[in-house]
């Protein structure tokens, strides 16, 4: 190989680095960013130019060279429309102030019959315009970008796509995707056995970062069956940029760091297959997500042992730890970190909140769909003592795994087969769901609640958080058709939620609607069980977090338009299907179930070949995708317009348009965002009926 570079009068650097394999953008001198619009259409996309932008300036020649050491060529003027999606993505690096604009780009050599001499190049302006310069001048460049879209099943780490980082002493190996370079499976901590907290890992040697590492130990909802390993402490990492060495920090990129949801005993951070680089690329953002462990592994605490609980969270910290030690070389900027989850993720993003050990590690918190409030919902926002926790799990835990016949039951518990100790009848489930929890462990966390009426520590930092509109009908749809009384039905509910909800029946403030009895009861049933179990306590959150200035600002949400993840459904979250909506009409009523946001805001629709059901699917899909970059970017989820006309977001740009700005929650006006197409600031929603329940928005004034 090495003789055959020589040959072609390649040599020095780009020589080794091509001879070494995989592109490495430190060893070549230049940071490169990848100019691929992305507007969630996938395959279908007519955004079908894309580049990669090798970022320092070059000479014709040496510019050739480094294209060639990322397995392509120079762009081809030719070979691609420059309007298709390459002129904005260039243009948006000017709005950045990375490059001027009037900046010069080489691409390919003049094709025959091009007006030409000895000693000029080809290049292209952001314009698009051709023109000829001297060959040894030395210009930033664009590189063909070949690398294919992936999905859920299909992923390409060949040889000639992958691209490596620095990684302490040594080097990582990810992946070029259409729209960013990936990184699977990186080690954040070694295996520290069972019930103690993990350390932040630095590995020998270099690594490659293709596949995923294994999830979490668990029972897996799609199966019912034991699921990952113990050994599972991988992150992954989406980016559209990678810096050279001597690249200026303020071109780094925000970082979104996000935990996964499933009640602390399900899920992993690979769920979905496709790392966030959709939300990376269109959002230019760098995307993070992690495994942690989870069920006994993660949270159990037996009071009397040094099995104290957090574990999980612990995890998280790690996690956490790593980013800020590492992300700058991947693009990220460690100053700049956004927290978020989804359901028992957001319960995670409320603990960092309220720990001290999290203290300035992130600038930003989303809260998806948080259950807080009554029976299963109550312990993530109510934390537990370890004596309580133990009172609640003692006792099933010890019975499922047998530890109960023993004088030594940290042994037992620390020996015990992983099947047994995740097991269903480890995990009292008619009282507490398959969840577990965080606890009052003194370490992690020193308070049983957050204390947002400023009596304690916690994260001041804004908060953008809210929830589908019928979040609990998922959990109610088991019990759908059994009766059609609407006291019957709540008494169904009433096991789901773990306390009595059929005072609530004959409430003015929940009337039963007209139509269909059995679907009447349900409807009644699940908006009490969404408003106790998930909404007034997030509404009282904002509430009380603003009026005691603990948060700066608090922008709330409610989708009216879901799309359930495929392994987590009910036909009740479903839209009616007709003639003209063979996969159901997203436009007509029916439950926006928990989690059906998920998927839209990682931008997972197409890539994951979900079925498109009307016009507006994509367009709303990016529409909230632009929100959550904007929040990340800004703390703030209202675009920039001079942001959204340079990257060509006009779809975007015109909704905003004709629906308003999204307001922040105002102690003396509480608004939200109504995320639906077409949606705008409405009132906060179900303020009557927490009233009626108890849980109204003033409720942390007196309990805490």
């Amino acid at each position: 190989m090495a003789k055959l570079l020589r040959t072609f009068g390649i040599t020095g650097v780009i020589a080794a680095q091509l001879v070494a394999g995989a592109a490495n953008p430190s060893l070549l001198g230049t940071s490169i960013t990848i100019l691929k619009e992305n507007d969630l259409y996938g395959k279908y996309s007519n955004k079908t130019s894309s580049a990669i932008l090798l970022e320092k300036p070059k000479t014709f020649a040496d510019a050739k060279e480094l294209c060639a050491a990322f397995s392509e060529t120079l762009w081809s003027p030719e070979a691609q429309d420059f309007k298709a999606g390459v002129n904005n993505s260039l243009s948006y690096q000017a709005y950045l102030r990375k490059i001027s604009y009037s900046q010069q780009f080489w691409v390919a050599d003049y094709v025959d019959g091009d007006p030409k001499t000895k000693d000029t190049c080809r290049t292209i302006d952001l314009a698009g315009k051709i023109r000829a310069l001297d060959c040894g001048r030395e210009l930033p460049a664009l590189c063909s970008h070949s690398a294919p879209i992936s999905n859920e099943t299909f992923w390409d780490t060949s040889e000639k796509y992958q691209v490596t980082v620095p990684y302490g002493e040594n080097t990582l190996a990810g992946f070029r995707d259409a729209f960013g370079v990936r990184f699977m499976g990186i080690r954040y901590a070694e295996n520290p056995g069972r019930f103690k907290h993990t350390s932040l890992y630095h590995p020998p040697g270099d690594v490659d970062a293709l596949q995923y590492g294994s999830w979490c130990t668990q029972i897996y909802g799609v199966t019912g069956l034991p699921a990952g390993s113990e050994d599972c402490f991988f992150l992954n990492i989406a980016t559209p940029y990678i810096p050279s060495l001597d690249a200026p920090t303020q071109n780094l990129k925000p970082v979104f760091f996000w935990i996964h949801g499933g009640g602390f005993t399900q899920n992993s951070g690979d769920q979905g297959n496709t790392d966030g680089v959709n939300l990376a690329g269109r959002g230019d953002l760098v995307m993070v997500k992690i495994n942690y462990r989870l069920g006994h592994f993660g949270f159990l605490a037996i009071n009397g042992t040094t099995i104290t609980g957090n574990y999980g969270i612990g995890d998280v910290l790690t996690a956490m730890k790593w980013v800020k030690e590492n992300i700058a070389a991947f693009g990220g900027d460690p100053d700049r970190i956004t927290i978020g989850g989804d359901s028992a993720g957001a319960g995670a993003v409320r603990v960092l909140l309220a720990s001290e050990e999290f203290k300035d590690s992130f600038v930003g918190a989303v809260m998806e769909s948080i259950p807080l409030g009554v029976g299963p919902s109550k312990y993530y926002g109510d934390w537990p003592s370890i004596a309580l926790y133990t009172a609640l799990y003692g006792p099933s835990v010890l019975a499922g795994t047998g530890c109960n016949t023993t004088t030594d039951v940290q042994t037992c518990l620390t020996n015990v087969d992983a099947t047994l100790l995740n097991s269903n009848a480890a995990m009292p489930i008619a009282t507490l769901g398959r969840s577990s929890y965080p606890v009052v462990d003194n370490y992690l966390l020193k308070t049983s609640a957050l204390p947002i009426t400023g009596k304690g520590y916690a994260a001041s930092v804004p908060i953008l958080g809210g929830f589908n509109r019928d979040e609990a009908a998922i959990q109610v749809s088991p019990y759908y058709g059994i009766t059609s009384n609407v006291t019957t039905f709540l008494y169904l509910a009433s096991q789901v939620a773990g306390v009595n909800l059929t005072p609530y029946a004959n409430s003015p403030a929940f009337p039963t609607p007209p139509g269909d009895a059995t679907l009447a009861a349900f409807n009644v049933t699940q908006r009490v069980l969404t408003d106790v179990a998930f909404k007034c306590l997030q509404w009282a959150t904002a509430y009380s977090g603003l009026k005691h200035h603990v948060f700066p600002t608090f922008h709330a949400y409610e989708f009216n338009r879901t799309y359930q993840p495929r392994g987590y459904t009910s036909q009740y979250c479903q839209p009616p299907v007709t003639p003209d909506y063979p996969y159901g009409n997203p436009n007509a009523e029916y439950f926006k179930c928990h989690s059906g946001e998920v998927d839209i805001v990682r931008g997972e629709l197409v890539d994951s070949e979900r079925m498109i059901r009307d016009e507006n699917d994509i367009p709303w899909q990016v529409l909230a995708m632009d929100y959550w970059s904007a929040f990340i970017w800004n703390g703030d989820p209202n675009p920039k317009s001079g942001y959204l006309k340079v990257r060509g977001y006009w779809t975007t740009l015109s909704q905003i348009a004709a629906t308003g700005k999204w307001e922040g929650v105002n102690i003396r006006t509480p608004l939200m965002r109504l995320i639906e197409w077409n949606g705008g600031t409405v009132a906060l929603s179900e303020r009557e009926q927490c009233e009626a329940v108890g849980l109204g928005l003033e409720y942390y004034e007196t309990y805490l």
